[in-house]
């Protein structure tokens, strides 16, 4: 018996509203785009890490084309996924914070592949990405369903273990109902953990608990991180580093759990060997590197904006490559992957195209509207530039790509002066749009927002 009147009623009738696609469907059968919230690139093992937190994904890594130096595009987890999903750049979107909406007819991925004849579904778990009719266009699924809520700010949430489960379910209704595994299927599923507030199941913490004389941080509600531990972060009153970090540590190893049991059951299934799966982060967090402490979201330095990317494409050999990398890429090449059309010209460049491997990306970051200081970076020839918008003037600091303990700006200024040259002849050819049309809270979200002390938006 079918497993297709198992699913709610609103993700059958969406599924089987498109039909079957005409043709034979391309290759891949399933494209999988596993994304992460707010993970560190090393975090994994894979990136550097040592702690084994990730053996899943290092498991992964270990059949896919790892992009040592990939970026997101900004700290902020609306605009870095739907630059992710368009590749385009969130200032040519307009998209100034995580309650900007994408213009209307954007194409994103799932657009593109839906036009193509594929199902298209989506699995998130963070409360920005709920009732997003602008990300869940060319969804035929967009399962939203969040019915935990944070430790600290009470937001709707939806943790690792029923993420895998949703996503699941989706998996099962496509590959069991006739009408609707006739056409290949591309999964989004974007994991929430280990977003702040650290608050991993019990006895995960405890894993990564180290012993630490660090000196007690502030616990200031209105600090954003800068300096201390943000309001939404803190646990019962603790102050302590190293508790906060063991957090962090353990909702990442859960969701590297959740991942793997996730790609146990494709091929329990025997899904897995002939799937191509992307895997990303939106963004990283610091850990208290330039004192900014467990957040994001004000920075584009390396531990906020450096991210894991990987490809697994069956028939193409596992590898490293040491040229950077943007989300924005990620369209182009899986759209390529797909054989579909990509109905758009981004920023992206294609990732597998012949000769892509001696090419670099020049990232764009920026760290949007800010609640602070903005700020713009650009990465080329080796080095980051950032600018950072202070009084009246764009202050730069000059890093070696990898290394930002030196600022380069005053002993390099011929290399300054290049690239600051080079960022602004990037932001002028993204014909930057006007700022785009922003959802509106509910007056009970914004008097939690304004109790909170967390300025405007959710969900950084």
């Amino acid at each position: 018996m079918s497993s297709w009147p198992r699913l709610p009623a609103a993700i059958a009738v969406g599924l089987l509203a498109l039909g079957c696609g005409a043709g034979d469907p391309p290759a891949p059968r399933l494209l999988l785009l596993l994304t992460v919230d707010t993970l560190r690139a090393d975090s994994l093992g894979a990136y550097g890490g040592e702690r084994a937190l990730t053996p899943h994904l290092d498991a992964l890594a270990a059949e896919s084309l790892v992009f040592e130096t990939a970026y997101a595009p900004t700290p902020f987890t609306v605009p870095s996924l739907a630059a992710l999903h368009t590749g385009r750049y969130p200032a040519e979107l307009g998209l100034r914070t995580n309650l900007s909406l994408l213009p209307s007819g954007t194409p994103t991925i799932a657009s593109a592949l839906a036009e193509s004849g594929w199902k298209t579904a989506g699995v998130v778990s963070n409360v920005v990405l709920r009732n997003r009719t602008d990300l869940a266009r060319g969804f035929e699924v967009y399962d939203d369903t969040m019915e935990q809520e944070e430790a600290i700010r009470r937001w709707p949430e939806r943790i690792a273990a029923d993420t895998t489960d949703a996503a699941l379910v989706v998996l099962d209704a496509w590959r069991d109902t006739p009408e609707v595994a006739d056409s290949p299927l591309f999964l989004w599923v974007h994991f929430q953990d280990p977003h702040g507030p650290y608050t991993p199941p019990p006895g995960w913490r405890e894993r990564f608990a180290t012993a630490s004389n660090e000196e007690p941080l502030p616990t200031d509600p209105t600090s954003f991180g800068e300096g201390g531990i943000p309001g939404y972060q803190v646990i019962e009153d603790r102050s302590d580093p190293g508790f906060y970090r063991a957090g962090y540590d353990g909702e990442t190893a859960y969701m590297d759990a959740e991942v793997g049991r996730l790609l146990a059951a494709l091929r329990e299934r025997g899904l897995y060997d002939d799937a191509t799966i992307a895997f990303a982060a939106d963004h990283g967090e610091a850990m208290g590197e330039h004192d900014f402490w467990f957040a994001h979201g004000h920075h584009v330095t390396d531990e906020v904006v450096r991210v894991p990317l990987m490809l697994r494409v069956p028939g193409r050999d596992p590898g490293r490559r040491p040229d950077v990398a943007s989300l924005v890429d990620l369209r182009p090449t899986l759209l390529a992957l797909a054989g579909a059309s990509p109905s758009s010209k981004g920023q992206g460049r294609d990732l597998l195209a012949p000769g892509a491997d001696a090419t670099n990306s020049v990232p764009l970051l920026s760290t949007l509207s800010a609640y602070r200081l903005q700020r713009q970076a650009i990465v080329a020839d080796g080095y980051k530039l950032i600018l950072t918008h202070d009084g009246e003037i764009w202050r730069p600091s000059l890093y070696r790509l990898g290394d930002e303990s030196i600022d380069l700006a005053a002993p390099a200024p011929q290399i300054t002066r290049r690239l600051r040259q080079q960022l602004s002849e990037l932001r002028d050819a993204l014909d930057v749009g006007v700022a785009a049309e922003q959802r509106t809270l509910s007056e009970s979200e914004r008097q939690e927002l304004e109790a909170l002390g967390y300025v405007h938006e959710p969900g950084e």
